[in-house]
């Protein structure tokens, strides 16, 4: 799990980067928005819904994992950036290097990595 200061948490921060952050995408499994905020580290939330499996255990196990990789990545994020990660299909079948490389060309294509 993210440390807490490293977490977006707020709803006006989370729109604010949907609308107005640099998109990257992953072949339709998942996206990545990133917006500078010019704080000393990043923050990042991960947004699966409901459109994803209705099913609350499903969904969390798939944040779970994803924060995971971010975890293991988070040395190679740019410092000052705000990241919404979004989910669109379920991804719960996915290898994890396959999901670490979905997850690593979203954030090459945000331009959000080192």
């Amino acid at each position: 799990m993210l440390a807490r200061p490293n977490r977006l948490r707020q709803a006006t921060d989370i729109a604010r980067v949907y609308k107005k952050g640099t998109y990257g995408g992953a072949g339709g499994v998942l996206s990545v928005k990133a917006l500078a905020s010019g704080r000393p580290t990043p923050r990042v939330v991960v947004v699966v819904g409901k459109k994803v499996s209705k099913k609350a255990v499903v969904r969390n196990r798939i944040r779970r994992r994803i924060s995971g990789e971010i975890e293991r990545r988070w040395t190679t994020l740019r410092a000052g950036y705000d990241i919404v990660v979004s989910v669109h299909t379920d991804v719960s079948g996915l290898t994890s290097e396959a999901l670490a490389s979905h997850l690593t060309t979203a954030f090459e294509r945000a331009r959000v990595t080192q």
